[in-house]
C-alpha cells in the first residue's frame, strides 16, 4: 500500500512527463454516436507525445494530464483528410492503470470527440505555460460523438510508423 501511495502521489504531481510509459502502445478506438459504433481504428501512442494512425488520417499529439482525484485526462489529436482536427479527450482511472501494470490486463478509457479550429483563440483564459502549447486551444460546440478506447493486450506497435 505504501508503494501505491507514493506512485499515486508522484503521478498526481507529475508535470514533467505527460507521456507515461504505461500508456505507450497500440490502442483500439471506437467512435460511438448514441449506441451505434460509427468507426473503429487503431492509434499508437509513442514516446514523447508522438501519435501514429493509419492514412489518410495523420496523428498529431497525445498527452496525459493528472487529475486531482483518481481520474486522469488523456488527450490526443488526429488530423483528418479534409483538414479538420479531431480532439479525443477521455478519462482513465489511475487505480486501473496500476492494476494493469500488475495483472497485464488492458486499460480502457471513455470520453468525447471535439472538432477543433486551427486558428482558434485561447478560450481557456490563457494559462501562459509552455506545457499547454502542444495541444491546440479548444473552440467547439458540444456534440454527441463519444469514444471507447482499450489498449491492445500485447501493446505491440501496429507498424504505422
Amino acid at each position: 500500500l505504501g508503494r501505491f501511495a507514493k506512485w499515486e502521489s508522484a503521478v498526481r504531481k507529475n508535470r514533467e512527463n505527460p507521456y507515461p510509459d504505461d500508456l505507450v502502445g497500440t490502442w483500439n478506438v471506437q467512435d460511438v454516436v448514441g449506441t451505434q459504433t460509427i468507426g473503429t481504428t487503431e492509434v499508437s501512442f509513442k514516446p514523447r507525445g508522438e501519435l501514429s494512425v493509419r492514412p489518410p488520417m495523420q496523428g498529431l499529439r497525445w498527452r496525459l494530464d493528472p487529475g486531482p482525484t483518481h481520474l486522469d485526462t488523456c488527450t490526443f489529436q488526429v488530423l483528418s483528410e479534409d483538414g479538420a482536427i479531431l480532439q479525443y479527450k477521455g478519462f482513465v482511472d489511475r487505480g486501473s492503470r496500476l492494476e494493469a501494470r500488475v495483472s497485464k490486463r488492458s486499460v480502457s478509457m471513455r470520453g468525447g470527440v471535439s472538432f477543433l479550429m486551427r486558428d482558434a483563440e485561447d478560450v481557456g483564459g490563457g494559462a501562459g505555460d509552455d506545457y499547454y502549447d502542444d495541444i491546440v486551444p479548444m473552440n467547439y460546440k458540444s456534440g454527441t460523438t463519444k469514444f471507447i478506447m482499450s489498449r491492445n493486450k500485447d501493446g505491440r506497435s501496429d507498424g504505422t510508423g
